[in-house]
């Protein structure tokens, strides 16, 4: 294997906002967006993290950056046969983060339920029964409750404008092959120092 190119790296600008989530998911639910790119690897977040980030909103914790590829530019059209984004399906793509955007998609479509009691009692219209208790939906919050988080939700996003899905797919590579993966241990320890236990 080698590291080397056959000319040297360009730089790609992405621009870094600030997104209302419950904007976002409605793009996927539109068909302006894809989730599913073919580079992608599909729906695996489990229940308890989609409600870990609802928490994250409702707690103010960081949340990771969602990158983006606006296919409508002229980059895109030059290298797809003159075809832009929405011609081929989407104006815009999902490059990471599409466990964020389906949870977000899942919480403003009334698909996701969290604890009740994360929230003041007078926001709260209608609840759940559950073996933990009362949870509630987006929809079983009032109006106004509603229209906050649709204001207050935020998704960090990076917009960048790559000219191929092939594009797209070596910036996934690039974005999620830096790291490395948290193990079961490590969050297991993280956990016990949350529960109390010696740091």
């Amino acid at each position: 294997m080698t590291r080397q190119t056959a000319a040297p790296l360009t730089k790609t600008h992405f621009t870094a906002t600030n997104r209302a989530a419950r904007e976002i998911a409605r793009m996927v639910l539109s068909g302006d967006m894809t989730i599913d790119a073919p580079y992608q690897r599909g729906e695996v977040w489990q229940e308890d993290q989609q409600v870990a980030l609802v928490r994250s909103w409702l707690t103010g914790a960081p949340i990771p950056a969602i990158v983006v590829n606006n296919r409508m530019t002229a980059s895109f059209v030059a290298a797809n046969s003159g075809l832009w984004g929405g011609e081929l399906g989407y104006a815009y793509s999902v490059v990471d983060g599409q466990q964020r955007v389906r949870a977000a998609v899942a919480w403003f479509e009334g698909d996701l339920a969290v604890p009740a009691s994360w929230f003041s009692p007078e926001v709260v219209e209608s609840t759940l029964d559950t073996d933990d208790g009362p949870y509630v939906r987006h929809r079983d919050l009032i109006r106004g409750e509603r229209t906050h988080q649709a204001f207050t939700f935020m998704l960090p996003m990076a917009e960048g404008q790559l000219p191929t899905i092939q594009a797209e797919a070596e910036a996934y590579l690039l974005v999620n092959g830096a790291g490395t993966p948290q193990t079961d241990a490590d969050m297991s320890n993280a956990k016990r120092v949350v529960d109390g236990g010696a740091a």
